[in-house]
């Protein structure tokens, strides 16, 4: 005789088909969804409004079917007759399932709050890069250094990505001002530069201990400010190193009157992976290991891509790889030499121990600078 079931069998049946039911209608949404945002996916919407709503719906989805994997793996963990082997890999599952749904969704909601106050930044070093894999749409990138002398990739709509390259070939030194959303960086609006704009003087200032006079022998590296000659020590101190061939230099006193100061050309390095060409000098005496001795010359080339925009300023708070030829002239005056359209020299006495040298690009662009301010003898 066939046994009747019992009250809690039907409860049980009739739970399971309303799971398997709400995941059903769940999985139907989600694949009608995908479809339509397949076909919308092809004009490659990557920018504004619009390519913010295109990432977000993407990353909801995914990170959707991620949370109800979680469900189903715990639900799996209660089920009888499951090995240790099975409820350890579930655990791992709804954990790493977790985890993704978390770092999708996260960025989205992040960013809800940037709508009304977006990033900008402002780049250079550009490069254009498209990607045709697989049978969708081309993807089209804008990659850059910022001004705050980070790496930055953004995703662009086509129109404005073929713009870009077409103004590359004109000029290789072009830049671009992003507005972007910081966790999904969504593009929102952007446009393309000869230079800087007054915003980016708004945006990022100098340090209130720069002044303007390039007779201050004052340079900004990061946040600090050096004004030439200075200790070695007070680089050490904010953790620049001298490289290991150099420390155990000692530079020789100078006892004669009118003697020449014995100094040492050195690297100095940070954590950050910058470097410094500097010259140390010994203007006392006695002997002393080249980590006691005066900082009179420094030397920045921004070719070997160390320092970036805001990491290295000059009097005026003007920017290594930013800066042009015409701003160092507006902001210094008439220089005391220069050669050609390569460098521009201001010298502060007859004796060349005190001046800077400025190079540029041949785009105009501040490509080095040394600054000197250190007498090379005793005057006694």
């Amino acid at each position: 005789m066939k046994k009747e079931p019992s009250d809690s069998d039907k409860k049980k049946f009739w739970s399971n088909c309303l799971i398997k039911f709400v995941f059903a209608v769940i999985l139907l949404f989600l694949i009608g969804v995908s479809v339509v945002f397949t076909i919308l996916d092809n004009k490659v919407i990557a920018m504004g409004e619009a390519g913010f709503i295109r990432d977000a719906f993407w990353r909801i989805v995914l990170g959707m079917i991620a949370a109800v994997s979680v469900f189903f793996c715990v639900k799996g963990i209660f089920q009888h007759k499951n090995s240790l082997k099975g409820i350890l890999g579930r655990i791992v599952g709804a954990f790493v399932c977790l985890v993704l749904a978390v770092f999708l969704i996260r960025p989205v909601i992040l960013d809800i709050p940037y709508f009304d106050h977006p990033v900008i930044t402002y780049l250079t070093r550009l490069t254009f890069d498209d990607d045709h894999t697989g049978d969708g749409a081309a993807r089209f990138y804008l990659r850059g250094t910022g001004i705050d002398g980070q790496t930055h990739s953004f995703s662009l709509n086509e129109e404005v990505y073929r713009k870009g390259r077409e103004l590359k070939t004109e000029n290789f030194e072009l830049r671009v001002k992003v507005v972007y959303l910081p966790h999904t960086d969504i593009v929102i609006s952007l446009q393309y530069l000869t230079e800087l704009d007054e915003q980016a003087e708004e945006l990022f200032p100098p340090s209130d201990d720069l002044e303007n006079d390039w007779e201050s022998f004052a340079i900004q590296i990061n946040d600090r400010v050096y004004q030439l000659p200075t200790p070695l020590s007070v680089f050490l101190e904010d953790g620049w190193r001298i490289a290991e061939e150099d420390v155990h230099h000692q530079l020789a006193g100078a006892a004669e009157p009118y003697e020449r100061y014995d100094s040492q050309e050195i690297e100095l390095v940070n954590d950050q992976g910058q470097s410094l060409d500097i010259t140390v000098y010994n203007t006392t005496e006695k002997t002393m290991d080249i980590a006691q001795g005066t900082v009179g010359s420094l030397y920045v080339i921004y070719g070997n891509y160390e320092f970036a925009g805001t990491e290295l300023r000059v009097p005026g708070g003007l920017m290594l790889g930013w800066a042009t030829r015409e701003d160092i002239l507006q902001q210094y005056g008439v220089p005391d030499d220069s050669f050609e359209e390569l460098r521009i020299t201001y010298q502060a006495d007859g004796f060349g121990s005190a001046y800077w040298h400025f190079y540029f690009d041949e785009s105009g662009y501040l490509h080095e600078v040394m600054v000197h301010n250190q007498a090379y003898y005793r005057d006694n």
